[in-house]
């Protein structure tokens, strides 16, 4: 038996299919850890700029139920992918590492009203249906640096003007201008 609840315990497998849809209000606490690979997640890979088969996020995940039966999940991820430095283009791996507490509500005003003062912990609406997978995905694309950058002299680029020798660019401007 779990301590935070008297529901039994259900093992829950870590894959798309399972995490897809979690009955989150059934009278059972799960259980679950296991790696996820990058493409488990469609609007990551949208993200990343090389798929890599060491790329994902390896996920423990616990659900139980508080005090009035109000069902409560806890996430932790850790785990890296591929994105482009916006300075140089090129792959600059992104580490991930979270720990999430969600709380399930019963309508998306209740969500609203949330106190947003702990931002480790966060409501979801709850429903028979719940999409686990999606939850995971969008805090991983939370995370993600809206310009991703190597840090500052790791890039790799080409100096402004390298290979361009003497010559001037604009000297055929100046011969059109004749």
């Amino acid at each position: 038996m779990n301590s935070h609840s008297a529901f039994p315990i259900t093992q829950l497998a870590i894959t798309p299919k399972s995490l897809g849809k979690v009955d989150i209000l059934a009278p059972v606490s799960y259980i679950g850890e296991g790696f996820l690979s990058l493409t488990d997640f469609a609007r990551l890979q949208l993200e990343t700029s090389h798929l890599d088969a060491q790329d994902g996020f390896y996920c423990e995940l616990r659900t139980h139920h508080q005090d009035g039966g109000v069902p409560v999940m806890e996430v932790s991820l850790k785990g890296q992918m591929q994105l482009a430095c916006q300075r140089c283009l090129q792959p600059l791996i992104f580490e991930f590492s979270q720990k999430k507490h969600f709380v399930f509500v019963k309508t998306e005003e209740e969500a609203d009203e949330f106190p947003l003062d702990d931002e480790a912990q966060e409501a979801l609406v709850a429903s028979h249906h719940v999409d686990l997978l999606e939850a995971i995905e969008d805090e991983i694309l939370l995370a993600i640096p809206y310009a991703p950058k190597h840090p500052a002299g790791d890039c790799q680029m080409s100096q402004a003007g390298e290979g361009l020798g003497d010559e001037n660019p604009f000297k055929v401007l100046k011969s059109l201008k004749k």
